[in-house]
């Protein structure tokens, strides 16, 4: 175990080495395997399985093929596991690490792909939907595979060097959903690697904001769940704070790296402040999906 700057600890094989912090600046993601164990993991899927809903919380998303696709998102730090698993030293310290200063929590998304959700997440930037609120793209997304992600369950997709591309345009796919210029994200797979993370249960992937991402259908009878917890760098708190209070920054809590497994946490799920779930009707069919996996 080492201590982070806050005094928290961290168990030492679950951080980035200097090779994984290299190897994400050049390539624009890296995956960590084994970032949570069985046991840390094992609470939040019982609680998913017996409430697939989500507390009703999941938003219906349209991809650019007019099918929908869901999402659970929070941005409220809670005393349950899905606002202690975010603070965890591991967390704040690999962001650290990619963000070359101290980090604090952004928010984070939940997507439980079951066979009937038909949707491709289509490719995206995050920093496409904070750039009128950050000037630099610094923020890195930690996307945690709760369950298996296959090419047949939809994992997530990455582009290769994508980051170095800078912030692509975007085109509607919905009244408030917005993906990267299909036609120019065509160009770009004829130049740069696809790359399918396929992932076992409490491996992670850490990816840039302008990293492309996405994934396709789950063609399979099991479920596939990924949880995206995202991380701005202090430096870049939103430019105008009080049109995003909840983005500015403020300093994150570090947690010791055993509070999930010592069960130090008041609930899973119920209890958790969830976004307002929203549906973003689909526009007319304009394509075809981008993802190839």
């Amino acid at each position: 175990m080492v201590l982070d700057s806050t005094g928290s600890r961290a168990t030492s094989q679950r951080l980035l080495s200097k090779e994984e912090v290299s190897y994400f600046h050049t390539n624009g993601f890296v995956i960590k395997r084994g970032l949570f164990s069985a046991g840390e993991l094992a609470p939040l899927s019982a609680a998913l399985a017996a409430d697939p809903d989500i507390c009703g919380s999941q938003s219906s998303i349209p991809s650019l093929d007019g099918r929908m696709w869901k999402v659970s998102e929070w941005n409220e730090l809670s005393e349950g596991y899905l606002g202690k698993l975010p603070r965890l030293s591991r967390m704040l310290r690999n962001t650290e690490f990619l963000c070359g200063e101290e980090s604090y929590f952004w928010d984070c998304k939940l997507v439980r792909k079951t066979r009937d959700m038909e949707g491709t997440v289509d490719w995206h930037q995050g920093y496409a939907y904070w750039y009128q609120m950050c000037v630099f793209p610094n923020t890195v997304t930690c996307s945690v595979a709760v369950d298996a992600n296959t090419k047949d369950n939809g994992c997530l997709n990455v582009i290769r060097g994508s980051h170095l591309l800078g912030r692509l345009d975007m085109v509607k796919t919905g009244e408030k959903v917005e993906m990267a210029d299909p036609v120019r994200v065509g160009q770009i797979l004829q130049r740069l690697e696809l790359v399918a993370c396929e992932l076992e249960p409490g491996d992670a992937v850490f990816y840039h904001a302008n990293m492309l991402h996405g994934s396709s259908p789950n063609q399979t009878n099991v479920p596939r769940t990924m949880l995206h917890c995202t991380y701005n760098a202090k430096s870049n708190s939103p430019i105008v704070p009080e049109a995003a209070p909840k983005k500015v920054y403020r300093r994150t809590e570090s947690l010791d790296d055993d509070t999930l497994i010592r069960g130090d946490y008041d609930f899973i799920l119920d209890g958790q402040i969830f976004r307002t779930p929203g549906y973003y009707p689909p526009l007319p069919r304009i394509g075809t999906p981008t993802q190839s996996c």
